[in-house]
């Protein structure tokens, strides 16, 4: 009908299927503190569903460790990367292409579910709340895992870490040049869903954590495109913006070898439903 709103489609991450891993892993000791606490948390569930599985950087470890893991992407590339790195110590899982708005599965088919970073990349992550609460048992768990930037440093955590004023700046320039970024979900309207459909909820921080970077190797992402929020952006107005970016950050920071710190923490959150 003329006049409807037309829905974004949910962000794929198959473009990043090449590089994720190396750009997105867990550090080691943060990753078995990560699979201890969920293993901890899925008490006798020997079975978990990932929405948003993408190359298994969260389930793998799980596999390892004897859990049966069944997930969902959009992304075949993404998957496709899953499966070659599995190995005889790996639980088989079962992987499949759907949508987290449409889950292919009966009503209660899971003790327990299991998403990372995927509903702010869904225009209607509200129907993939609804999803995940249709295929969930009675009595069963959603687990959540995000890394939380608490400022430059822990002596003062409600500082902006250094470079999120590079974020401020595309804000600044985008909105200059009238364009409009999509609407993402945050961790607060997510936790607000999910406490909708009876949840009760409990949050815990795996670890904590001192990054350095330097302007140079934050830039070379940027270039690069390597993070999601800026796939969005048209490549004609991104390739005008990114000299100018440029420039700003190295006046801005003072050089290419500047350090960046950031203060981060690791969090689980873990919903639980009546039984």
């Amino acid at each position: 009908m003329e006049g409807s709103p037309v829905t974004q489609p949910s962000l794929s991450f198959d473009r990043a299927a090449d590089f994720y891993d190396a750009t997105r892993a867990l550090p080691p000791d943060v990753s078995a503190l990560l699979t201890d606490a969920i293993l901890a948390e899925l008490g006798s569930a020997g079975r978990l569903l990932e929405v948003g599985v993408g190359t298994g950087r969260i389930s793998r470890p799980l596999m390892e460790r004897g859990l049966h893991v069944v997930g969902v992407d959009i992304a075949p590339r993404m998957m496709k990367q899953l499966r070659a790195q599995l190995t005889s110590p790996h639980t088989p899982p079962d992987l499949l292409l759907a949508d987290a708005t449409w889950l292919p599965f009966r009503e209660a088919s899971f003790p327990a579910l299991l998403f990372v970073h995927v509903l702010h990349l869904i225009p209607d992550w509200h129907d993939a709340v609804a999803e995940m609460r249709r295929v969930l048992a009675p009595g069963g768990v959603v687990l959540s895992h995000w890394d939380q930037t608490k400022g430059a440093n822990w002596g003062e955590p409600s500082k902006a870490s250094d470079w999120d004023a590079a974020g401020e700046w595309w804000k600044e320039a985008l909105h200059e040049r009238g364009f409009q970024r999509r609407k993402r979900a945050n961790i607060q309207d997510i936790d607000a869903a999910l406490a909708c459909t009876g949840g009760e909820t409990r949050l815990m921080t795996i670890a904590r954590r001192e990054e350095v970077s330097t302007v140079a190797e934050e830039m070379e992402l940027t270039r690069n495109r390597i993070h999601s929020w800026n796939w969005e952006i048209p490549d004609d107005l991104y390739a005008e913006l990114l000299p100018r970016h440029e420039r700003w950050a190295l006046d801005h920071f003072g050089g290419p070898d500047a350090k960046l710190r950031r203060a981060v923490e690791y969090k689980l959150q873990v919903w639980r439903f009546p039984g």
